[in-house]
């Protein structure tokens, strides 16, 4: 039963046992926030881009260093599109939260730099691979200043289909809602456009998630 808490605690973002994340904005207003995970994705992004400009969203995208490496203009896009840009990690490893405290430390260090070379910005927003954490990511953390943000609804993009994936979504939304996807798959296009419409024509307003949560995306110099 301990272990299973355990599990439980290391694997849900928002258990709050390890740290202090941020998944949800307590507020009134119907106002919810979009985040996307795991790119830039040469092919997907752009998509996503044009889809929300199309719509006058603006999102957060967690991206992953090696990914910012092969798609530096992509993340000069998503920054002058007026999107926010977090930091999701270098490598994303699968094993990631088996790494050391200063292994994941420098993994992380290398995407700030990555994200600080291409926009000049130093980031404040931080989620961890597949959202796991623990005591290792804790300590890894500490020095760097980061709000940790969650979501308090996981869109389930990466293995759902279209239908599924909105069934889902629109079961569960209400204010104050952070709502993660992820721009590296090929529908989600789909699921996008029929997430913003139906966001619209339920009076959702989709803020920046700096705005929903009343915090800072960036480093102030």
């Amino acid at each position: 039963m301990f272990l299973a808490h355990l599990v439980y605690c290391s694997a849900n973002i928002c258990s709050q046992a390890y740290i202090q994340s941020i998944c949800k904005a307590e507020t009134e207003e119907k106002k919810i926030a979009i985040t996307f995970d795991d790119g830039p994705h040469a092919e997907i992004t752009p998509k996503v881009l044009e889809l929300l400009e199309q719509y006058k969203v603006k999102a957060t995208f967690f991206c992953i260093g090696n990914q910012i490496e092969s798609n530096t203009e992509l993340l000069n896009l998503i920054d002058q599109n007026g999107h926010l840009i977090g930091n999701h990690t270098y490598s994303h490893h699968r094993w990631f939260d088996l790494f050391s405290s200063q292994k994941m430390k420098s993994d992380i260090e290398k995407t700030n730099g990555v994200i600080f070379d291409i926009i000049n910005k130093k980031t404040k927003l931080f989620r961890p691979p597949y959202g796991v954490t623990n005591p290792y990511l804790n300590k890894a953390i500490k020095d760097f200043n980061f709000h940790t943000i969650g979501w308090s609804i996981r869109s389930y993009d990466t293995i759902k289909s279209t239908e599924e994936t909105l069934k889902r979504i629109k079961k569960r939304l209400s204010t104050g809602d952070i709502i993660l996807f992820h721009d590296n798959r090929e529908h989600i296009v789909d699921i996008l456009k029929l997430f913003l419409e139906y966001c619209k024509n339920e009076n959702y307003e989709i803020v920046q998630l700096d705005e929903l949560l009343n915090i800072k995306a960036y480093e102030v110099n």
